[in-house]
């Protein structure tokens, strides 16, 4: 119910996505950096490539040199040579 009342009060007051719900919310800094708020987990993690699951799908980066900065239960930041970012849907 509450979380129906979050939509129905969000789409009213016109609120972003990120916001209101409890899907990814990721911000790039140039090539070297990004911050992850509202994962779920660490798929895969090596130099080439950070895999997270989020309530919306998987989030892939691939790049060099990634490194995972800030690991929080709730947000992580990833720095190095981002190359690609890409979504996998989520399996229904």
């Amino acid at each position: 119910m509450f979380k129906k009342l979050k939509r129905n009060v969000g789409d009213v007051l016109d609120f972003p996505a990120d916001v209101v719900g409890e899907g990814p919310k990721i911000t790039i800094t140039g090539r070297q950096q990004v911050l992850v708020e509202n994962y779920i987990s660490i798929i895969t993690f090596t130099e080439e490539e950070i895999r997270l699951e989020t309530t919306e799908g998987d989030v892939c980066f691939q790049g060099k040199g990634l490194e995972l900065k800030v690991l929080l239960s709730t947000e992580l930041r990833i720095e190095g040579e981002i190359f690609s970012l890409s979504f996998t849907a989520q399996k229904l």
